[in-house]
């Protein structure tokens, strides 16, 4: 069936459309959106509909499953918007100490990094640069798991010293 055949059908049946969107929605305005969003589902759906079967039977189960979505949809936001905001959230709680939040300087970094042997200092800047272990690997020549070993024993070692 065409989409064309399909319009002129639905529109056809239009006048049994609307009494019946009315008794699911009970309002004028969402009666018609509920009859515009079935229409245009019929239309993009048209290859599914199976010639020689009840085609208002079909328009009317699209119109239901609208409804039921959209009613569905509406709870769910519904549910969200009504929902207690809790009494203790993020904002109320207290800062926590960051043991990286030291005094230390940039260049007080620096020479912490300067600091590591030269393996580990290598594989750690190449990580810090942005490249992913397998390109550090590729890079140094290892295996990307001793690259992956390097890169987190001088962060370990930068933790400590």
């Amino acid at each position: 069936m065409s989409p064309q055949e399909i319009n002129t059908l639905s529109h056809a049946f239009y006048p049994d459309y609307r009494p019946f969107a009315l008794t699911l929605t009970r309002d004028e305005d969402r009666a018609m959106d509920l009859l515009q969003e079935a229409i245009y589902l019929i239309l993009k759906n048209h290859e599914r509909f199976v010639s020689g079967t009840n085609i208002q039977a079909w328009i009317k189960t699209i119109i239901r499953n609208v409804f039921i979505t959209d009613y569905r949809k509406a709870k769910r936001r519904l549910e969200i918007v009504t929902e207690d905001v809790p009494t203790t959230n993020w904002a109320n709680r207290t800062i926590a100490e960051n043991p990286a939040l030291a005094d230390l300087s940039a260049e007080d970094i620096m020479t912490r990094v300067e600091a590591l042997s030269p393996i580990y200092r290598r594989a750690f800047k190449l990580y810090n640069n942005g490249l992913k272990y397998q390109e550090i690997a590729n890079v140094t020549g290892v295996p990307i798991g001793t690259a992956k070993s390097r890169v987190w024993t001088a962060r370990q070692q930068l933790r400590t010293v």
